[in-house]
């Protein structure tokens, strides 16, 4: 489980705005993406916008100045890259920049990696399940 209520206003807009360039970098949004950017907006907070140039503009991760709210960023970023099963290259160029500006080693990397790998997976079964469920 992340815990984002450690994170500031301006850390959740970047999250946010961050997530959808995530779930936009392959050009194609699958249903286990909405339901996570939901989901983390929900959690995030509804009033909270992603302004265009947070989205599409120069990555700049600076406003995560603690060990904390840099994992919540890279796990965050990881899992959406994940979830639907396609680790495409152009979210891995997203992702490779936001832990070069955060300065994680590779060791980190792995290890977060790993994890949103499985969360993804979770995030993926558990809609699955919500499927099958809502056609009984």
């Amino acid at each position: 489980m992340i815990v984002f209520d450690k994170l500031s206003l301006r850390q959740k807009t970047v999250l946010l705005a961050l997530a959808k360039r995530m779930m936009i970098a392959d050009s194609k949004v699958v249903i286990e993406e909405d339901a996570l950017f939901g989901m983390l907006h929900a959690e995030l907070g509804t009033n909270i916008s992603t302004p265009t140039q947070d989205v599409f503009g120069e990555i700049d991760v600076s406003v995560f100045d603690d060990a904390h709210s840099q994992v919540v960023l890279i796990l965050t970023l990881a899992t959406m890259a994940f979830v639907d099963d396609n680790f495409h290259p152009n979210e891995s160029s997203v992702l490779m920049k936001v832990t070069e500006q955060v300065n994680f080693s590779a060791s980190d990397i792995a290890a977060v990696m790993d994890l949103a790998e499985r969360q993804g997976r979770l995030i993926k079964d558990t809609e699955s399940l919500f499927t099958r469920m809502s056609t009984r």
